[in-house]
């Protein structure tokens, strides 16, 4: 059962997730361009870069967290911890800069994300993004019940009720392997574009630049800001749902609280198939899409169906 949380305090909340991004913002655009030091989380392959604005970013959200919200919980992505304390009731997920590969590349395709949740639901986000005519980027925002917001002006997701063959679609380059499409969706998917930034597509299904996406398994970090400004534009998020095989909508992020707190360790190992649109669009994409299983997943599935047979 959801609880209710002070509106004050939430807009207090959202308001200085918006500072925080914007700072965060500043931070990273400083570096744009510039040489940098990084680390890589699979050496051997230098794959998952961890550049040093990843982590002065991650630092100046942590502390102002701390500092203005001192009871408050955070998980970041660069958090190095596998801590078993259990969860605060008021968790802030960061990801101080998603789209690193793009940012070591010269490609303005990055983002700052804040999501803040309440015992699992998500109340208040802030993505800040660079954007075309804005000097210092732009930062959208939203609480829930508040509406969503790029910078000062109120944004929403157009309501088209079908899928339009030249529009914008984001799909993972990995969605070959985790996903089959049925006949239905198959023929009109959209102009499919790969960013490279999980935040900054949930931004562009905001402002309505996408009309729908597609994440194969996204961690927490990276859509704990983003969802719920989704949401406030007037759109909706389904997860997969793996027991009964099928999409459903978004209620709570993250593990579930009811058997009470989780641990931070469970945040942090958080994964889920996810669809981002409007409330039409969404769910025919969640009707027709099929996950693909690994051939291990389904030998044991065939396995078990064989025992109760030959029982």
């Amino acid at each position: 059962m959801e609880v209710l949380v002070d509106e004050g305090l939430v807009m207090e909340i959202e308001a200085r997730a918006v500072e925080m991004a914007r700072g965060a913002g500043r931070i990273l655009q400083g570096g744009f361009g510039r040489p940098l030091e990084v680390e890589y989380k699979d050496d051997k392959k230098e794959q998952d870069p961890v550049t040093s604005v990843d982590k002065e970013s991650q630092a100046y959200l942590s502390e102002s967290i701390a500092r203005r919200f001192p009871g408050h919980g955070i998980v970041g992505e660069e958090d190095s911890r596998e801590d078993e304390a259990p969860v605060p009731e008021f968790l802030w997920i960061l990801d101080p800069l998603d789209g690193t590969t793009n940012f070591l590349n010269g490609l303005p395709i990055y983002a700052v994300s804040i999501g803040v949740l309440h015992r699992g639901n998500p109340i208040a986000g802030a993505l800040f993004i660079p954007w075309s005519g804005e000097n210092d980027g732009a930062v959208l925002h939203a609480r829930k019940g508040g509406g969503a917001w790029m910078d000062e002006e109120a944004i929403s997701i157009p309501g088209s009720e079908t899928i339009k063959a030249n529009r914008l679609t984001g799909l993972p380059a990995s969605f070959g392997a985790g996903f089959r499409l049925r006949k239905d969706l198959r023929r009109r998917v959209g102009e499919v574009r790969v960013t490279g930034s999980i935040a900054y597509e949930l931004a562009l299904t905001a402002l309505g630049a996408f009309q729908y996406v597609v994440f194969g398994g996204p961690r927490i970090w990276d859509v704990a800001g983003g969802v719920v400004i989704v949401m406030e534009a007037g759109g909706t998020v389904m997860v997969r749902c793996r027991k009964r095989r099928r999409w459903e909508p978004l209620t709570s992020l993250g593990p579930s609280w009811e058997n009470g707190p989780p641990t931070m360790k469970e945040v942090r190992s958080w994964v889920a198939a996810l669809i981002v649109g409007n409330v039409h669009i969404a769910p025919f994409v969640g009707a027709n899409l099929q996950g693909r299983y690994p051939l291990s997943a389904r030998v044991a599935r065939l396995m078990r169906r064989l025992r109760r047979k030959g029982r």
